[in-house]
């Protein structure tokens, strides 16, 4: 009970948090205005927002896929189908509920398991963690930060070398790893042990450097479709930004959500959007229609494609 009152207490705190930024944002707005400039949105750019982050699905399965241990064999489609459905439970549950069930509907693939599973989220995380800085790089090359991003960067810096340390240590200390003899009089540490030290061995995809590379590519591309739908999205409301306006708000949103609180990081994402536009001089009532029309994008096929799944399992029989 006490730490259900600590999540309901979280969940409050992430709330009013989400709602001041909304307030932030939406407290000098004209309304009226900020609804014409959505009318005034060209149909055919706003197909590239949808489509640059339904391609995150594509890159990420295929990632998953090269990370999991020689023995495991997952198809596409069922990867696919858990990158859905976890995304899905990313936007409704504050974190780490999502990757937790990501890891949980990974597990129960045939000669996968939780440990391997969990090397998989492991991988994952830290080339994301990768992608994510180079973006902040680049955007620091082009043009100047805001003090709070450049230690935003110092931070994510920190963080990513502490993690790879950890991964590395793991997968070399227990990559020749085997388990005793299962006995009844197995303890709470030892089985804690020996979890970890398998976690450690299916860590196969830190050990080959091929595969690790292809796997931060890949995470490369995610990155990609989010700035390409973010572009696209510029397009359709009619501006003409430089290219790297697109990466800037990424590597904002890279920071400002890295831990999402919030469902969906409502409030959080819109006020992110919104105070860069700001910053690049496009006018208020503008810059909150881009902000939300850019969630709405990332939400349809990040939140709606594992939706849909879920339906489809849910109404559609399958045949004997």
């Amino acid at each position: 009970m006490p730490n259900l009152k600590k999540k309901k207490i979280l969940l409050l705190i992430a709330w009013i948090f989400s709602t001041y930024l909304l307030f932030l944002c939406f407290r000098e707005i004209e309304l009226e205005q900020a609804w014409e400039n959505v009318k005034q949105v060209e149909p055919i750019w706003l197909f590239i927002g949808f489509a640059g982050h339904f391609s995150i699905f594509i890159f990420w399965a295929r990632q998953w896929i090269i990370f999991l241990p020689m023995k495991a064999s997952v198809t596409f489609k069922e990867m696919f189908e858990i990158n859905a459905l976890m995304s899905t439970t990313m936007n409704i549950l504050p974190f780490p509920g999502g990757h937790a069930f990501g890891v949980f509907l990974l597990a129960k693939k045939k000669d996968v398991g939780h440990a391997a599973a969990l090397s998989v989220m492991s991988l994952d995380q830290l080339t994301e963690g990768i992608a994510k800085l180079t973006v902040l790089l680049i955007v620091s090359y082009l043009t100047p930060l805001p003090p709070l991003m450049k230690k935003g960067i110092l931070i994510l810096i920190l963080v990513i070398f502490i993690f790879m340390t950890v991964l590395l240590y793991l997968s070399l200390r227990f990559q020749n790893y085997k388990k005793n003899p299962i006995t009844n009089n197995e303890t709470f540490k030892e089985k804690v042990i020996d979890f970890v030290s398998r976690w450690g061995q299916h860590l196969e995809g830190l050990r080959n450097t091929q595969t690790f590379i292809y796997g931060v590519i890949l995470a490369y591309g995610m990155k990609l479709g989010e700035a390409s739908a973010i572009w696209g999205i510029q397009k359709s409301f009619g501006l003409e930004l430089p290219v790297w306006s697109a990466l800037l708000i990424l590597a904002a949103l890279n920071l400002t959500t890295i831990i999402p609180l919030a469902p969906g990081n409502i409030g959080v994402y819109e006020a992110t959007v919104f105070f860069i536009y700001q910053h690049l001089g496009i006018e208020p009532e503008k810059a909150i229609a881009l902000a939300i029309t850019q969630h709405l994008c990332y939400l349809i096929p990040l939140a709606g494609t594992g939706y849909l799944y879920t339906l489809a399992k849910t109404f559609i029989r399958k045949k004997p």
